[in-house]
């Protein structure tokens, strides 16, 4: 079952101008969709649109765990590194991402200008302005919405904070 979520997601990534790689990554999928038996897939995809997660995971047999966005993963066999990781460097991690929130220009100078890390800048700028927009977005909005831009508001912080803890730990220890 992960397999074929990796194959979905891979022709996703690739851009109008590669059709024949498209058409031949799909239809890899659908051999893969035929092996697997049709009476699993079709409690998957109710469970999947009932919402009911832990009868999915049960399913699966999968430790992964995906709501909404597909770069939105939580796995279970990593979160005792992250609560480690995360204490390790939580007073760095909280200044940072409190600063990129509040664009405070010292920190965000800071991250930027960290030069011990390799790390994509552009990614890091737009998990920024992802954060920014939802809190936008959230005090222009009316009492119907705000449940919506609350969760992309967590969605885009926890982005965001993954991206720095991730940067964190590559940092060498002092």
């Amino acid at each position: 079952m992960f397999e074929v979520k990796v194959f979905v997601v891979l022709p996703q990534k690739l851009g109008p101008d590669v059709r024949e790689g498209k058409r031949r990554q799909f239809n890899y999928i659908g051999k893969l969709l035929r092996d697997v038996e049709p009476e699993l897939m079709d409690t998957l995809i109710r469970a999947t649109k009932d919402g009911d997660h832990s009868k999915l995971q049960a399913l699966s047999g999968s430790k992964t765990i995906t709501f909404g966005d597909s770069d939105e993963e939580y796995d279970e066999s990593d979160s005792e590194d992250e609560e480690e990781a995360c204490s390790i460097f939580s007073p760095l991690l909280t200044g940072w991402l409190d600063g990129l929130i509040s664009k405070d220009m010292e920190i965000t100078n800071e991250v930027y200008s960290v030069c011990d890390v390799e790390f994509d800048r552009q990614e890091l700028r737009k998990l920024v302005r992802r954060v920014h927009s939802a809190e936008e977005k959230h005090e222009n909005a009316v009492e119907e919405n705000k449940v919506e831009i609350d969760a992309a508001i967590v969605g885009a912080t926890k982005s965001l904070t993954r991206f720095l803890r991730a940067m964190a730990k590559q940092m060498p220890s002092a």
